[in-house]
């Protein structure tokens, strides 16, 4: 990854290669005052050659015999529009143009008279780290980054511990980001259930958070039936991975419960899914890759919480040992559920996964998934979808959602929805049909968290980036990391 540091000074402006931030109803003038030299240089092209556009850049060779060699614009957009997800798109933009021109090291000084210094510190490390994100395992030929160091600029030296915090957090969070990222992308040739579940404890090991794997057997006598029915067509056998993770010192206190859902494939098993991109279904993991993301930043970051990650992880192909349309299967909290689509799987997994939950006494449960397509059809790309029990915990999520750029919609849970649901042989059925997919997905779900407080979002499409996804300079092609960030800034926020 790239190494940041931060250094205090009086002019804003260093020798190399210097990004500078103007506002699009700023310019010619950048978003903080600099050396009448180079301001005379940025008022030759701003305006004219450059406009100040979110995303938009523009270099300047300097030809100065002292100071910067080069200047960087870069636009954050208009000032009254100013949100920290300008910063990271900024200089994500900023980042792959210098990437591009093959240069090693920038400055660019912070400008912080909208957001505070950390915050905005935070976004610009979040936007140039993950802007560089390349998943390159399986491409015989791998280009080195060349982009290696950038110093941030402030004139406040009281503020440089926090922004050094900030920064160095920033850099913990995005690790977690590229766990989940290379998880979501690897194909299930090579990420089914027993390997995903490898690379978990793996990360575990390195990073401070405990591991156990509940296999086949185990599932059996656990009464997972969700879990074992969607698992049964695949010779890959599902399994059910516990993260565990505890920064009190021994205290009592009850967990931060987090779900997610990982089919490692889902070819939609006898309920087959057409052909056409079916080969997007590896990313029907992203959300138990989140909770892997999650445990790790939340045990780099030494957070003084406990968190628990469950991940319901399984294969779901069609087979003589499928399970099929017109089954009933029998949860881990004695609920039943009539099988009307093998298809509307994931939420058979996380029925079972969010029944354990409710026993572990949680503070609160948040569960991710790629769960429906119709929570696309309602939201396109641009939002998860956000349900709950619990109004409260929805907020603070909401008022995280909008400092990450991790947008969420918040759609309903009227009990009307539930009449989809009904079954005439079981307590529900697992499809309530077209109208509402997203909703009744989530009153199943709803079914199995008892009284807890409880979110679910679904990210199946914010989980990977797709044709009308919103370019965002930080989001590259193919998986997003969605929910990492997020959800680490709820947590932080909930325990500062």
């Amino acid at each position: 990854m790239i190494d940041f540091t931060v250094k205090v000074s009086r002019t804003g402006i260093e020798e190399g290669v210097n990004i500078i931030p103007m506002y699009e109803d700023e310019v010619p003038q950048p978003a903080i005052t600099l050396p009448e030299n180079v301001m005379k240089i940025i008022e030759k092209v701003a305006g004219r050659d450059f406009k100040g556009k979110l995303e938009e850049v523009y270099s300047i060779p300097t030809m100065l015999d002292k100071g910067p060699e080069r200047i960087v614009l870069t636009g954050l957009g208009k000032r009254d529009e100013l949100e920290l997800d300008s910063f990271r798109r900024a200089y994500g933009r900023v980042a792959i143009r210098l990437e591009e021109a093959m240069i090693e090291s920038a400055s660019s000084p912070i400008v912080s008279d909208v957001f505070d210094l950390g915050s905005v510190s935070r976004s610009i490390v979040e936007g140039i780290i993950l802007s560089m994100y390349r998943f390159d395992r399986y491409k015989s030929e791998k280009k080195e980054q060349k982009l290696r160091h950038v110093t941030l600029l402030i004139r406040d030296e009281s503020a440089l511990g926090k922004v050094k915090k900030s920064i160095e957090e920033a850099g913990k969070i995005c690790r977690g980001v590229y766990t989940a990222r290379d998880l979501t992308n690897m194909p299930s040739i090579d990420c089914y259930p027993e390997k995903f579940a490898e690379i978990v404890y793996e990360v575990g090991r390195k990073v401070g958070f405990n591991v156990r794997i509940y296999k086949i057997d185990e599932l059996e006598k656990m009464s997972m039936g969700g879990i074992v029915a969607v698992g049964s067509g695949s010779i890959h056998k599902p399994v059910l991975i516990e993260l565990e993770y505890d920064g009190t010192d021994g205290k009592d206190q009850s967990p931060y419960v987090i779900v997610g859902k990982a089919v490692t494939f889902d070819s939609g098993g006898i309920s087959i899914k057409p052909s056409e991109k079916m080969e997007e279904m590896k990313y029907d993991k992203a959300g138990g890759a989140a909770v892997v993301g999650i445990l790790e930043a939340v045990a780099s970051l030494k957070l003084p919480i406990k968190v628990v990650g469950l991940i319901p992880c399984v294969e779901n192909l069609p087979s003589g040992t499928a399970f099929r349309p017109g089954d009933i299967i029998k949860f881990r909290n004695g609920k039943t559920a009539e099988i009307i689509s093998t298809d509307a799987e994931g939420r058979l997994i996380l029925a079972d996964a969010l029944s354990y939950a409710v026993e572990k006494n949680p503070k609160v449960i948040i569960d991710l998934a790629t769960l429906t397509g119709a929570c696309i059809i309602a939201l396109g790309t641009h939002a998860s979808g956000l349900f709950t029990n619990n109004q409260e915990l929805a907020e603070k999520i909401k008022r995280s959602a909008e400092r990450t750029g991790e947008r969420v919609w918040q759609l309903p849970l009227w009990k009307q929805y539930k009449e989809q649901l009904k079954s005439d042989v079981a307590d529900l059925k697992n499809s309530g049909g077209r109208p509402a997919g997203a909703i009744t997905a989530a009153l199943f779900l709803s079914e199995f968290v008892g009284d807890k407080p409880w979110v679910h979002l679904d990210i199946a499409g914010t989980a990977y980036m797709q044709e009308t996804s919103e370019q965002k300079s930080y989001m590259v092609k193919g998986a997003t990391g969605v929910g990492v960030r997020l959800i680490i800034d709820y947590l932080m926020n909930e325990e500062s």
